[in-house]
C-alpha cells in the first residue's frame, strides 16, 4: 500500500510522490479533556486518521503532514491534563508547515481539523495567509462535512464535545480512544445571563458571545448524552466524511 504520511516516507519516496500530489493535508487536533470516557488525544487522533483515509481515497493527489496535536484549548484548561497553545504559536507552526511545503512545490492545503476550538482563529489566519503567500487553504471539520449525519445521531439539545456524536465517531475510527463506559447526560450549568451564548466560538443564535470555560458549562466536561453513542451510526458518519473529503481534495487538486 502506498504511504501518504510524510513522516513515514524516506526523502526519495517523497520526491517520487510529490509531483502528483497537489494537496497537502494538515491534521490539526488538540490534547484536552474529553469527559470521563474519551482519551484526551481524541481530536488529534481523529484528525490524523481522517486525513489518512482521505489521502488514500484521493489516490495520489494528497500527502499528509505530521499532526498538530496541541490546539487552542484555553476553555478546557481547568480540567486536569488539558494542554493548550497560544494562537500566535499555533499560527506560526501552521505557517511553517505551509512555507516548508511551498518549497517542495505545494500550493494547496486542507486543514483536517478535529477540534472545534481551533475554529476560533483559523478563518482569520487562513484568509490573511492566502493573500500574503498566494496559496489556497481550506479547513474541514468532521461535524460540518457530515452535518446531516450528525443531526441524525444527536439525541440531545446541546452536543459538540465528548457527546453521543463524537463518541460514536471515536468508536468507529479509533475504538481505543473510548477508555471508560460513556456516561449518561450530565445536567448543564445555566449561563450567568440568559443572553450569553457560545463557549470558545460564537453561536448563530440570539444573544451575546463571551468566552466561557467548559467547567462553567458542564461538571463532567462532556456535552449531550455520551451513553447514547452508536458505533454503526459512527461508521456512517465516518464514511460520509471521508467520501466528501475525497471529493473535495480531488476538486482542489485540479482547481
Amino acid at each position: 500500500m502506498t504511504e501518504y504520511r510524510i513522516s513515514r516516507m524516506s526523502s526519495p519516496q517523497f520526491a517520487e510522490l510529490a509531483p502528483g500530489a497537489r494537496v497537502a493535508l494538515i491534521p490539526f487536533g488538540a490534547t484536552e479533556q474529553h469527559g470521563p470516557h474519551l482519551a484526551m488525544g481524541t481530536d488529534a487522533v481523529v484528525a490524523e486518521r481522517l486525513a489518512l483515509r482521505i489521502a488514500e481515497g484521493a489516490a495520489g493527489r494528497a500527502v499528509v503532514t505530521p499532526t498538530v496535536s496541541v490546539g487552542f484549548s484555553a476553555h478546557h484548561r481547568n480540567f486536569p491534563g488539558t494542554l493548550t497553545a497560544r494562537v500566535s504559536a499555533l499560527t506560526a507552526q501552521l505557517e511553517d508547515l505551509v512555507t516548508s511545503l511551498m518549497g517542495h512545490g505545494f500550493e494547496r492545503f486542507l486543514i483536517v481539523n478535529g477540534h472545534g476550538g481551533n475554529l476560533a482563529f483559523l478563518p482569520a489566519w487562513m484568509s490573511e495567509t492566502q493573500q500574503r503567500l498566494s496559496v489556497r487553504i481550506a479547513v474541514a471539520h468532521w461535524s460540518l462535512l457530515g452535518r446531516d449525519v450528525v443531526a441524525r445521531i444527536a439525541r440531545s439539545p446541546l452536543t459538540g464535545h465528548a457527546c453521543e456524536v463524537e463518541t460514536s465517531l471515536a468508536m468507529a475510527i479509533a475504538p481505543e480512544l473510548v477508555v471508560a463506559p460513556p456516561p449518561p447526560a450530565a445536567e448543564l450549568i445555566p449561563p450567568a445571563h440568559p443572553l450569553l451564548r457560545g463557549q470558545a466560538i460564537p453561536e448563530r443564535e440570539v444573544g451575546v458571545f463571551m468566552s466561557r470555560n467548559f467547567d462553567e458549562l458542564t461538571p463532567t466536561g462532556a456535552l449531550g448524552a455520551p451513553e447514547l453513542a452508536d458505533e454503526a451510526l459512527g461508521r456512517e458518519l465516518l464514511e460520509t466524511v471521508v467520501a466528501r473529503g475525497v471529493e473535495f481534495v480531488t476538486w482542489m487538486a485540479e482547481a
